[in-house]
């Protein structure tokens, strides 16, 4: 029994070393779909059932779909991402592999199944490569912080001087009132008062001093003078 898997093994590798020239070579990219048509002899093969399988060097090939058995109708399976559509009117089989991904790249093939015979091979084998979409292998753009386009505003802060605590500053207000009269000025400024009389207003004031002094004697005489008369 040994004997017997280990020379089917041997017979494998050499039968994949030697088609390996007769192989059709498929090259996807990551979610797209793979289909393949095996023709088949109508008459030989009409209601066998079909397999498609993928092959690894130095292992058993591992059956990934299979149909059931025909009596002439077309039929199709479907398990998971792998379908098989066996159309015995046109003699083909028609394989589908969807959602394609970088580790289903390999060897495949279509036989037709008839245990306990070796499945017999149908079309050549198939080579499928998967490359990596670039899309999806970028990195996402780097999110970078806006710079404003309006010079920063700085504020700077004024300098105080020390104050003493007994201190008060007010300042000092240019505000002026002024008082005006025909013969008298007045400037009034806070924290000062200035006084301007003019030399007339001097004359004036001193003549009516002189005036009441006289007119004050002249009423002490007459009042006197009666005061001591007949």
């Amino acid at each position: 029994m040994r004997r017997t898997r280990l020379w089917g093994l041997l017979w494998m590798s050499f039968f994949l070393d030697v088609a390996k020239s007769k192989e059709k070579k498929y090259e996807l990219m990551e979610g797209q779909s793979l289909e393949v048509e095996c023709p088949f002899d109508v008459e030989t093969y009409q209601s066998s059932q079909k397999e498609w399988q993928k092959l690894k060097e130095g292992e058993k090939p591992l059956t990934l779909a299979r149909t059931e058995r025909s009596s002439g109708q077309t039929n199709k399976v479907q398990v998971g991402r792998y379908s098989l559509e066996d159309i015995p009117g046109e003699g083909l089989l028609v394989v589908q592999m969807t959602d394609l991904r970088q580790e289903d790249s390999g060897l495949y093939r279509c036989v037709i199944y008839q245990p306990p015979k070796e499945p017999f091979m149908l079309h050549r084998l198939v080579r499928l490569v998967v490359k990596k979409d670039p899309a999806s292998n970028s990195n996402p753009p780097e999110k970078v912080a806006g710079i404003p386009t309006t010079s920063p505003i700085t504020t700077k802060a004024r300098s105080k001087l020390p104050i003493s605590p007994n201190t008060v500053t007010q300042p000092w207000s240019t505000s002026t009132v002024s008082l005006s009269s025909p013969n008298l000025i007045v400037n009034s400024t806070h924290g000062m008062d200035v006084i301007r009389i003019s030399p007339i207003s001097i004359i004036t004031i001193v003549v009516c001093g002189i005036l009441t002094k006289s007119l004050i004697f002249t009423v002490l005489l007459v009042v006197t003078q009666r005061s001591f008369g007949p």
